[in-house]
């Protein structure tokens, strides 16, 4: 069980609409953490590389703005993209997935959770089959369930015990709550060789699903963030 304080959503909050992030839509935002800036399709990110997608990504978001970004804002919002880095660099090696960072930070853009779910599966499609393995709905729901914990202000075992702060705890937490999501969406389609497409899916989590991870109506800004 993730809690997520009012300070903290204040904090996302201000990030989202300050920076101009919630009037960006995923598709853009997403192709600026994919591909540098000579058009290289990434696998990781380094540090540096992070920090120019980033840049990207504000400077985008910023045009939607009427005025200047304060000062302020800009203070928070580089202390938030240092720890988003720092969130999905599980192994300490100064290496994130791009695929899964960019997955995850649909969470701060605009758009719909059916756009943004869409988006996403199209991302995960590597070989453009429609369809999507069930390692990459692992690779999605774990990339979520990182942004989640990120900003978490605590977690705790279902029988309500806390479990650890550390990095490992963290990475089993999610691991473990990753598996768990995973195998609800699978052990109820069964699909043939361990891959769906997403109206599937989106039949599945409407006829049901959302009861096992109502979390992903969290991908609507609106639900938790802009209210």
């Amino acid at each position: 069980m993730i809690s997520i304080t009012p300070n903290q959503v204040d904090l996302l909050n201000r990030i989202v609409t300050r920076t101009g992030l919630c009037r960006t839509e995923a598709p853009a935002i997403c192709n600026f953490i994919m591909v540098d800036s000579k058009s290289r399709k990434l696998v990781n990110l380094t540090k540096k590389s992070y920090d120019n997608a980033m840049q990207r990504i504000f400077t985008h978001a910023f045009r939607t703005l009427p005025g200047a970004v304060s000062e302020s804002t800009k203070q928070e919002l580089s202390t938030f993209s240092e720890d988003l880095f720092t969130w999905f660099d599980r192994s300490g090696n100064k290496k994130i997935r791009a695929l899964e960072f960019a997955c995850g930070f649909t969470v701060l853009c605009g758009g719909s959770k059916s756009d943004k779910l869409e988006h996403i599966f199209e991302l995960l499609d590597q070989d453009n089959d429609s369809l999507v393995t069930k390692q990459e709905i692992i690779l999605f729901v774990q990339s979520f369930l990182v942004i989640l914990m990120g900003v978490s202000s605590s977690f705790t075992h279902l029988d309500g015990t806390p479990t650890g702060t550390d990095a490992a705890s963290v990475a089993r937490a999610i691991n473990a709550g990753t598996e768990w999501a995973t195998s609800q969406v699978f052990d109820a389609l069964k699909p043939r060789d361990d891959k769906l497409c997403f109206d599937d899916f989106a039949d599945w989590y409407t006829k049901g699903g959302y009861q096992s991870i109502p979390w992903l109506e969290l991908l609507d800004l609106r639900k938790w963030v802009l209210t």
